[in-house]
């Protein structure tokens, strides 16, 4: 019942903070839905033009953004721990009757409820946007691939199956198409799981930070290798060595990441439930969470036994 009245809490400042503020609300998604179009456009530029290629920008573009959910999951729990130490607000909020398990779960999940939103409305602007550009460049592809297959069909032999091998070509260059395809209802569930599964990680970190004070660097270190993992996650994980796949697992991200790309690269839609991905997921959630908020609770505890829980 506490969690429901701070989240209750959490949600009214929040709405009074965007009301009272909505011009700034409204640039910075106006910003940041040119500034991520840009981005795209610019690291197309520097590559050869197609749908295939556009697919692999688009891969590298949003391994970026479920990077950048991740680093600001985690970040909640490291410098947003240490910034409320500094100015008093974490003693306040441990005097409080709910303690810090509860008020951090209440502002983690109205801050990642209003990012979720964010970026889908952003996500949806870029595949309208984004369609478009890479309609016309498949379509060339197309009349190249058909005059090609047309030339090698020309030139075969009877023992020879270029028009299989050109079928197999083509169901290969198909695989990824370019386009986004912004399909609000796995990507909110897959966000969601994404943050029960950063939010025990980031417990535990947030507990380091009440125990060891200052170790913002190491935050940032493993902030920065969670956003490699989530830039370069992709299903080809399954054709490495069993024991880099398990490790891999181990990684918050990284199933989540495999699966937002599938979802928005390859429209998996709802089939994404039924990929070992999804699954892998599932069990992060189990195991992270659980993990962070026992490790949490021990670390604070220990911390306010020795008196230094709110000594930064």
């Amino acid at each position: 019942m506490g969690f429901f009245l701070v989240l209750k809490a959490e949600v009214v400042r929040s709405m009074i903070v965007t009301r009272r503020y909505w011009f700034a609300t409204v640039t910075a998604l106006f910003v940041a839905c040119v500034m991520f179009s840009a981005f795209i456009n610019i690291f197309l530029s520097g590559i050869v033009a197609g749908a295939d290629m556009a697919g692999v920008a688009v891969d590298r573009a949003l391994g970026l953004v479920i990077g950048i959910f991740a680093f600001s999951m985690v970040g909640m729990f490291s410098t947003g721990l240490a910034g409320m130490a500094r100015s008093g607000e974490l003693e306040q909020v441990y005097m409080s009757p709910h303690g810090l398990i509860t008020n951090f779960m209440a502002r983690s999940t109205v801050a990642t409820v209003l990012s979720i939103i964010t970026w889908t409305i952003l996500l949806m602007f870029v595949s309208s946007a984004f369609s478009a550009e890479t309609d016309g460049a498949k379509a060339d592809e197309q009349v190249q691939t058909a005059h090609a297959d047309a030339a090698a069909v020309a030139e075969a032999t009877p023992t020879e199956s270029a028009p299989g091998a050109a079928g197999e070509d083509s169901g290969k260059k198909m695989k990824a198409d370019g386009k986004i395809h912004a399909d609000p209802l796995p990507m909110v569930v897959l966000f969601l799981l994404t943050f029960f599964s950063m939010t025990g990680f980031g417990f535990m970190i947030g507990g380091l930070v009440l125990v060891f004070k200052q170790i913002g660097q190491v935050a940032v270190i493993l902030r920065m290798i969670m956003m490699g993992v989530a830039w370069k996650a992709s299903d080809a994980l399954y054709d490495q060595h069993w024991l880099l796949q398990w490790v891999a697992h181990a990684v918050p991200v990284t199933d989540a990441a495999i699966c937002l790309k599938l979802v928005l690269l390859q429209n998996y839609g709802t089939h994404i439930f039924t990929h070992p991905s999804f699954l892998f997921l599932l069990a992060s959630v189990a195991i992270w969470t659980p993990i962070g908020l026992i490790c949490f609770k021990a670390m604070e505890n220990w911390a306010r036994s020795k008196g230094t829980l709110g000594a930064f």
